[in-house]
């Protein structure tokens, strides 16, 4: 039963696969004659092509190979994020997507313009740059960790090979594409991986000895499926522990307003629709597709663990990290081409989520930077040209930002949703701010942003500290460097948060000292 690894068969489904996409995807693209085009899609994009490509969006390698990693070793409890996830997501459609089309931009960050100046969009903007490129660069980091385990190569040098190689077969429709393209695309992508998990649910249960009955009879059966924990387990107070309903669902639920509320990759999906009412329907749409999606990989996930608990031998030997076990199953006891195809929808994965931040960043790049302060006044072939330059410059940087997370020890998908909390915690003070209220200045919106994120920086830095070994290389050559009494302070004086919090933390941070300024007149 047990295979040495993938066949010949499987790269060549693999193979076929990506070049399909990419001839579909330029083939959809048409041609860009402006910047609008290329970024918004002329806003002529139907609603349910937007949804499957906002799924695919925020479903990443770190998704397809996390998720399965956070059920084997604990429960369900991950659903509770994923029920705030879909209540910001009805909030956002009722509530605030309608302001955006009303403002009539290109980004989301020059609504922050019109609200409160041109300082506070480019310090926005900043904060969105910096915190998609740390955010994509994990999930970058995981699609190659994922290859890395499934083909059985080893050492870093082959995790570089694979970072440059997959960055740049997403870089090459993203360039030449468009918004049109990664749309388009992502639908494809976005039905792939699901379907793949699917056929990687029900190829495990195939091989669990006594199936679902046996499953059943196992003592912690029900454990492993639970979803609400309502009390710390281990005696920790409630902001530490990650697993208690108030802790995800409040913390999913504030995180999603920030991802897509404040983060141009996923607002621009939904602007390419005709109005607010169909980027409405998109994001609900997607709301109703998350829970299901991430029940197939959760099962994933237990399956495995029973099937190691059953079959104690198809547990792969010396391998210690609960996010490769899904990695190790699909190439050592899946059929020939189907393994192919369950790999496809990890590719699928991995390329969807790198693809639309590259359109996301080139897209900031010139409406909040190059167009408005370094080359105003050109024309729209010449913005073209730069938003394609542009593209590839994000691309490079990147792949250079995902090669930085070697060495990390810490579940994927944890790491990758935890990097999204360092700068969006600060966009989403800011905007609940101009949205919600009449109150902040430029002045007290702009210190708002700067000082929210050196308070989440230093909540990760803590844990880091505290478990230093699941920590990125990197971060640690930087921690061993610093002088024990730095990091006896932060440890002291810095609180324990369990991470979900964290950008809530930093949301408060931002929105309190902006409710310090005044708007002016032009604002009331």
């Amino acid at each position: 039963m047990e295979r040495s690894g993938l066949s010949l068969a499987d790269w060549v489904v693999v193979a076929i696969y990506l070049a399909a996409v990419l001839a579909v995807g330029l083939r959809a693209a048409g041609r860009q004659r402006s910047v609008r085009d290329y970024f918004l899609g002329d806003r002529s994009l139907p609603w349910w092509a937007v949804a499957l490509s906002i799924i695919a969006t925020e479903t990443s390698a770190a998704t397809y190979i996390g998720t399965p990693g956070t059920a084997y070793r604990g429960s369900w409890a991950f659903l509770q994020m994923i029920l705030g996830f879909i209540a910001a997501r009805v909030f956002l459609a009722a509530f605030v997507l309608k302001i955006f089309y009303r403002a009539e931009v290109v980004t989301v960050y020059g609504f922050l313009q019109q609200r409160f100046g041109e300082v506070v969009r480019v310090i926005a903007a900043v904060l969105f740059l910096c915190g998609r490129v740390v955010g994509s660069g994990v999930r970058l980091y995981a699609a190659c960790i994922a290859l890395q385990v499934a083909a059985g190569w080893a050492g870093d040098g082959a995790t570089l090979a694979a970072i440059a190689v997959l960055g740049t077969i997403a870089l090459a429709y993203t360039l030449l594409g468009g918004i049109k393209a990664v749309v388009w695309t992502e639908c494809i992508l976005g039905t792939t991986f699901l379907v793949g998990g699917i056929v990687a649910a029900v190829c495990i249960l195939a091989q669990i000895p006594g199936g679902p009955s046996a499953i059943e009879r196992l003592p912690d059966f029900g454990e492993k499926l639970r979803i609400f924990h309502w009390a710390p387990a281990d005696g920790a107070g409630w902001w530490q522990s990650t697993q208690l309903f108030w802790t995800g669902f409040g913390g999913g639920f504030v995180l999603t307003l920030a991802t897509h509320g404040t983060d141009q990759d996923m607002v621009q999906r939904m602007l390419t629709c005709s109005n607010w009412r169909q980027g409405g329907a998109s994001l609900l749409a997607s709301a109703a597709l998350l829970l299901p999606m991430n029940v197939v990989f959760l099962s994933v996930g237990s399956l495995l663990f029973f099937l190691h608990r059953l079959l104690p031998e198809s547990q792969p030997a010396g391998v210690t990290n609960e996010d490769h076990y899904f990695l190790h199953f699909i190439a050592g006891r899946m059929a020939p081409g189907l393994a192919g195809l369950v790999l496809a929808g990890l590719f699928a994965a991995a390329v969807s989520s790198h693809t639309s931040v590259l359109n996301a960043l080139a897209s900031t790049s010139i409406a909040d930077f190059y167009r408005p302060h370094l080359r105003p006044g050109r024309s729209e072939e010449h913005y073209l040209a730069a938003s394609r330059a542009f593209t590839a410059f994000w691309g490079i940087v990147l792949i250079v930002v995902a090669a930085a997370f070697i060495g990390s020890a810490e579940n994927i998908l944890t790491t990758a949703l935890g990097a999204l909390t360092y700068f969006y915690g600060s966009l989403l003070g800011v905007f609940v701010l101009g949205i919600f209220t009449r109150r902040g200045s430029q002045m007290s919106a702009a210190a708002g942003m700067l000082a929210s994120v050196p308070v989440v920086l230093l909540l990760q830095a803590r844990e880091f500290i505290a478990t230093p070994e699941r920590a990125p290389s990197a971060v640690q050559a930087a921690l061993r460097a610093l002088p024990e009494g730095i990091t006896g302070l932060v440890t002291e004086c810095v609180p324990r948060l369990a991470w979900p919090l964290w950008i809530v933390a930093g949301t408060a941070v931002s929105l309190g000292i902006g409710l310090l300024g005044r708007s002016p007149p032009r604002d009331r």
